[in-house]
């Protein structure tokens, strides 16, 4: 089959699962990014599906907007091509999401439309370097650290461009979404404690009130933002890997 947006699905040697891990890189990243996480879960006799994210103003003629919620910020349409992705893998009944960055909240924002319909084929979540719960400052951070904006008035004009083009709600949709998920839902939040981008209090405030997530953490305390497979992989493989055995 051939899948759209460069979608690809990487099968393992060893299969061990019949779960897919379905994987959503971060913004503006692309699925080779994603080449070490890919030949892991691999490793572990998982088969993998990556896709590169329509992540670009231009791509939505400057106006990102969901036609499946009628809501309009980049957070919506990407969950709209997210959710079209699960969609096509149907000879997958069980899939686990792997999202990135805050896009991980596009991704819980597919999943929580999908359980609405009652489509219940994802079984756990792993979410690396994110969402936050504190878009205002993430914005900023992305302007300064990843734009490499340095004037102090040029940051501030460019964080409410980021934030508000992302998402009027600022992910504040992200309880209601997270409500949807079936009690005892299975979640790893990986994080590093040197992240300038997304600091892992911002992350605890978007799990931690919700009671129907059996969720975990994988704290990183020498990492930053999205590297911690790269830079730490004697922490992170072990950590991926106890989540996922249960699933083998």
């Amino acid at each position: 089959m051939i899948y759209p947006d460069d979608g690809e699905l990487f099968k393992a040697q060893q299969r061990k699962s019949d779960h897919l891990v379905f994987f959503v890189h971060f913004f503006q990243g692309h699925k080779k990014a994603l080449k070490r996480h890919i030949e892991f879960v691999n490793e572990l006799g998982f088969d993998a599906y990556a896709f590169n994210l329509k992540d670009s103003p231009q791509e939505h003629y400057y106006i990102p907007y969901s036609h499946v919620s009628k809501k309009f910020g980049m957070k919506h349409a990407l969950a709209d091509q997210i959710e079209e992705h699960l969609n096509l893998l149907s000879e997958y009944p069980n899939k686990i999401v792997f999202a990135f960055s805050n896009v991980a909240g596009c991704a819980i924002e597919s999943i929580a439309r999908r359980m609405h319909t009652g489509i219940q084929d994802i079984k756990a979540m792993i979410c690396d370097s994110g969402p936050g719960s504190d878009f205002i400052y993430s914005s900023y951070k992305l302007a300064q650290e990843q734009l490499g904006i340095k004037s102090l008035p040029l940051k501030l004009l460019q964080t409410p461009i980021i934030a508000f083009g992302w998402s009027p709600k600022l992910h504040k949709d992200l309880q209601n979404d997270l409500r949807a998920f079936p009690q005892g839902f299975p979640l790893l939040s990986i994080r590093g404690w040197r992240d300038k981008l997304i600091s892992p209090e911002h992350i605890d405030k978007i799990f931690e009130p919700q009671k129907n997530l059996n969720w975990k953490k994988l704290s990183l305390p020498e990492a930053g933002h999205l590297n911690g497979l790269r830079d730490f992989p004697s922490e992170y493989r072990p950590g991926v890997e106890d989540f996922l055995k249960s699933f083998s």
